[in-house]
C-alpha cells in the first residue's frame, strides 16, 4: 500500500531556473546515500511497483534509487535513523484515508544483510505524540527523536534502543521538524521559518536561530544529517515555499556549511561563513526520511570500502573466518594502488590488525578462534588505513557462530481444489540457518497448523508437500514451521477461503459484521495503490444523512498523491454451488456522489484470475434521491447471472473499474449484496406485518406498510405503490419491490 499522508503531492510540469548559488557543483563522486522513501513516484531502478520504503542512492545520481527493503500492507514510517548501517524506525499503520495513523512497534533494519528486528513500543498509542525525525549523537551514544504532540508538548525525546520506548528530555516548543548531531554532540534543527537553529538540551525551548535558509514551511515529515566525513550538515528539504516555487512538491538535498566546525564553537546568528547550495531533487515529487551518510575518518583521500566482506563459520560452529578484498579506490573513487594496513573489529572490540602494504584488489583472510561464546551473532568491521590519510570507512559483516536453527521455508503455496474442499500445501526447504551459522539441511523436519482453528495436519515430516481436507467454509491459512534441535522458523501461507461451498440460497452480505464478511468473502486490492473498499466509516452520516454498514471506496483529495491509479477493487462472493436447470441473478444497493464504473463477473475461484464479465455498467451523476427525512436512498442493481453456471461451483465479484479524475474524489457505498435464484410465479415478503402478492397482473400489498415502490434491473424506480392492489399489467420480466426499505426480487 502507497502511504497517504495529509499533503497532496501533484507532478510538477516544467521547471523553474535556479538561482546561480544554487547551481554550484558538487563532486561527490558515487558516494551512497541511504533513507527511507515515503513516497517515490518514480520509482526504483529493480521495483517499479513499489512506491516506498528504505532505498540506496549516490550523491552522484540521487534520481535513481535502489530499494533495499520495501514496506507494504498500510505501514508507513515517521521516522528513522541509522547506527553505523543499522536503521531504527518509527513505524505506524494507516488503514485508510478516513482513520488517523496507528503507531506500531519499532523495528530495526540492517541495510547490510537485509535483517528486521522488532524492538518493542515507542508509543502506547494512548497520546498523540509523533516523530518528526531522528538522529545519533555519537558523542552521548543515544538516538534522539524531535517530537510533536499536544499532550507531552513538542521538545526531544531519547529513545531506548532495547524497548523503542521514549523519553522526553527537553522540552523544545521553539524548536523545528528536523533534528541532527555533530560530531561533538552539538544538536541542531531547522523550524518553519527556515532558520537553522542550535538547541541546548540542557534547557527547555533554548532553540537559537543561527542562519536563515530561502525555505520555509516544512510541509511533510523530513530529514537533517550530518556528514562525518567533511563535518557538512544535509537537509532533504520539503518546504511550501522555496526558491523554485514549487508548492512543497520536490524534495532537494540541501548542502549547508557551518563556519569552523570544531569541539568548542559557540554558534552565534551574526557569524560570518554559513553557506548552502542545493545538490539535486531527490526523486520526484518524493518525500525523504532517515537519512544516512557512511562516513571515513580519514577524509576523502582515505583508502575506501573494503570489498566483498565475508563471514564464515566454521565445520565444528567453534570459530569465524573474515574475508574481504582490499579496496581499489579512495572513499572519494579515486584509484588507490595499496593500503598500508587494516583493522578488524568485533562488536566495536578490535581483535586484530594487519600492518603492512597490501596491493588493491588482494584477498585478506582471518580467522578469529577466541570467540567469547558460541551460539550467537557477532559484528565484525574491517577498516582498510593509510598511514598518511587516515581511516577508511567501516566495512561491516555479521556472523552467527555456532550449529544453527533452520532458516524459513520459501516458496509457501496453497493450491485449492476445484470444489473447494480439499488443499496442497508446497514450499521449498531452507538451504541455510537463519541466523548465516553453521548449518545442516539433512536434520530438518516440518510442523504444519492450519489457522484459525489451530489444527496440525502434519508433524515432524521432512517431505516439503501436505495435503488437507476441509469442510467449514471460512478463511484459512497455513503455519509451516521448519525446525531442528537448536530451533524454529515459521512461515505462514497466503489466507484463503475454502471448505463446503454455499448450496442453500439465498446468499446476502449486509455489511454489518466485517469481522464475519472477511471469514467467506474476498475484498481484493488489484492494483496495488492501497485505496481500497473499506468497512465501517460514519461518513456516511455527514455525506448521506444516515448510518449504514457497508462497502465503501473513497478518495479524497488530502490522502491521494499523483501516483494514484484507476480504481481496480474488487469483492468476491465464497464460492457457491449452483444447482442444475436453475437460473440465478445478484442484486445489490448502491448510493454514490460520484461518477463510477462498475463491473459483475463470475468465474471458478474466489480470485480476480479466471474471473468472466457478465454486465458492466456506470453510475453517470449521482444517480441517489432524497426520502422523506432528507436522507440519500440507495437504489437497487440487479443482473442475471449466466445461465452456464447452473450445475457449477462458482463466484461472483463485483469490481469498481472508475478511471481516477483530475478532482482525485470518489465516494461510493455499495451495500446489501443478494445472490439467489431467479425465481417466477407469486412472491411473499415480510415487510413488519405486510405481505405481497401478485395475482392476474394486480400486485396487492396486504398490512401496513411507510413507503413501497417497485424499480427495474437498473435500479430506476418505475412506479410508486400508493394503494393495497396495484396493476402491473404489461410488465415483463424481474423487477424489485422494496417495502419500507426491504426489497424483494420479483418476476413477472
Amino acid at each position: 500500500m502507497d502511504i497517504k499522508g495529509c499533503i497532496l503531492a501533484v507532478l510538477v510540469a516544467g521547471g523553474v531556473v535556479a538561482p546561480d548559488c544554487m547551481a554550484a557543483e558538487v563532486d561527490h563522486g558515487d558516494r551512497p546515500l541511504y533513507g527511507f522513501f515515503l513516497s517515490n513516484p518514480l520509482g526504483f531502478t529493480n521495483a517499479s511497483n513499489e512506491n516506498y520504503g528504505f532505498a540506496k542512492q549516490t550523491f552522484a545520481d540521487l534520481t535513481n534509487s535502489e530499494l533495499m527493503y520495501g514496506l507494504s500492507g498500510g505501514i508507513g514510517v515517521y521516522a528513522a535513523t541509522a547506527i553505523d548501517g543499522i536503521y531504527y524506525a518509527a513505524p505506524y499503520y494507516y488503514g485508510s484515508s478516513m482513520s488517523m495513523p496507528e503507531p506500531r512497534p519499532m523495528f530495526t533494519y540492517n541495510i547490510y544483510n537485509g535483517r528486521v528486528r522488532e524492538i518493542g513500543n515507542w508509543s502506547d498509542g494512548a497520546t498523540d505524540l509523533k516523530p518528526s525525525d531522528m538522529t545519533y549523537d555519537r558523542k552521548t551514544d543515544r538516538i534522539l527523536a524531535i517530537c510533536y504532540g499536544s499532550a507531552e508538548g513538542g521538545g526531544v525525546y531519547e529513545v531506548d534502543r532495547n524497548t523503542g520506548a521514549m523519553k522526553l528530555i527537553c522540552k523544545m516548543n521553539n524548536g523545528g521538524g528536523v533534528i541532527a548531531a555533530d560530531p561533538f554532540g552539538r544538536i541542531f534543527s531547522i523550524n518553519h521559518n527556515g532558520e537553522l537553529l542550535q538547541l541546548d538540551l540542557t534547557r527547555e525551548n533554548s532553540a537559537k536561530a543561527i542562519y536563515q535558509l530561502p525555505y520555509a514551511y516544512l510541509s511533510a515529515n523530513q530529514s537533517l544529517e550530518f556528514d562525518y566525513t567533511t563535518g557538512k550538515l544535509y537537509w532533504a528539504a520539503n518546504t511550501l515555499e522555496n526558491p523554485h516555487n514549487d508548492q512543497g512538491h520536490g524534495t532537494w538535498l540541501v548542502e549547508i556549511t557551518l563556519p569552523n566546525i570544531s569541539p568548542d564553537m559557540d554558534y552565534s546568528g551574526d557569524m560570518a561563513g554559513y553557506s548552502y547550495q542545493e545538490i539535486d531533487e531527490i526523486g520526484l515529487s518524493a518525500r525523504f526520511q532517515g537519512m544516512y551518510i557512511p562516513y571515513a575518518t580519514g577524509g576523502f583521500d582515505a583508502p575506501g570500502f573494503a570489498e566483498d566482506v565475508k563471514t564464515v563459520s566454521s565445520p565444528d560452529g567453534s570459530y569465524c573466518t573474515i574475508e574481504f578484498k582490499v579496496p581499489a579506490t579512495t572513499f572519494a573513487g579515486d584509484p588507490l594502488a595499496s593500503i598500508d594496513g587494516y583493522d578488524i573489529y568485533r562488536d566495536g572490540t578490535r581483535i586484530h590488525t594487519g600492518k603492512g602494504a597490501v596491493n588493491a584488489g588482494e584477498t585478506v583472510k582471518y580467522e578469529d578462534k577466541a570467540i567469547p561464546e558460541t551460539g550467537k551473532e557477532y559484528r565484525y568491521d574491517v577498516i582498510c588505513y593509510s598511514n598518511v590519510k587516515g581511516d577508511g570507512p567501516k566495512s561491516p559483516a555479521f556472523a552467527y557462530v555456532g550449529f544453527d536453527s533452520p532458516d524459513a521455508v520459501t516458496d509457501a503455496d496453497v493450491a485449492v481444489s476445484d470444489d473447494f474442499m480439499s488443499t496442497t500445501v508446497t514450499w521449498t526447504a531452507p538451504t541455510v540457518g537463519q541466523h548465516g551459522g553453521t548449518f545442516d539441511p539433512s536434520k530438518t523436519t516440518y510442523d504444519v497448523t492450519r489457522l484459525p482453528d489451530n489444527v496440525k495436519v502434519a508433524e515432524d515430516i521432512t517431505e516439503c508437500r501436505i495435503t488437507d481436507n476441509l469442510r467449514r467454509l471460512m478463511r484459512y491459512s497455513y503455519q509451516i514451521t521448519a525446525k531442528n534441535e537448536f530451533g524454529a522458523t515459521k512461515t505462514e501461507t497466503r489466507d484463503f477461503v475454502a471448505g463446503t461451498p454455499v448450496s442453500e440460497l439465498p446468499l446476502e452480505e449486509t455489511f454489518d459484521n466485517p469481522t464475519a464478511f472477511k471469514l467467506r468473502w474476498n475484498s481484493i486490492d488489484n492494483n496495488g495503490d492501497g485505496m481500497t473498499w473499506i468497512y465501517g466509516t460514519t461518513l456516511g452520516m455527514n455525506v448521506f444523512g444516515d448510518y449504514e454498514m457497508t462497502a465503501e471506496y473513497i478518495i479524497s483529495p488530502t490522502s491521494v498523491d499523483a501516483f494514484t491509479k484507476d480504481a481496480d477493487d474488487w469483492i468476491i462472493s465464497p464460492p457457491i454451488k449452483f444447482a442444475d436447470g436453475e437460473r440465478y441473478t445478484v442484486t445489490f444497493d448502491i448510493r454514490s456522489l460520484t461518477n463510477e464504473n462498475l463491473n459483475v463477473y463470475v468465474g471458478p475461484r474466489n480470485e480476480v484470475e479466471g474471473m468472466r464479465l457478465v454486465k458492466s455498467f456506470t453510475l453517470n451523476k449521482p444517480q441517489y434521491t432524497d426520502d422523506e427525512a432528507g436522507r440519500m436512498i440507495f437504489q437497487k442493481y440487479s443482473f442475471d447471472l449466466p445461465e452456464d453456471i447452473a450445475g457449477t461451483t462458482a463466484c461472483v465479484a463485483i469490481q469498481i473499474a472508475t478511471p481516477l479524475n483530475e478532482q482525485y474524489y470518489s465516494y461510493i457505498q455499495l451495500g446489501n449484496i443478494l445472490i439467489d435464484n431467479a425465481e417466477s410465479g407469486v412472491q411473499d415478503i415480510l415487510s413488519g406485518e405486510s405481505h405481497f402478492r401478485i395475482s392476474n397482473g394486480v400486485l396487492t400489498i396486504d398490512g401496513e406498510y411507510g413507503s413501497a415502490s417497485l424499480y427495474d434491473m437498473n435500479g430506476v424506480r418505475i412506479r410508486d405503490i400508493r394503494n393495497s392492489e396495484t396493476s402491473v399489467s404489461g410488465l415483463h420480466g424481474v423487477y424489485i419491490l422494496m417495502i419500507d426499505g426491504v426489497s424483494k426480487k420479483i418476476v413477472m
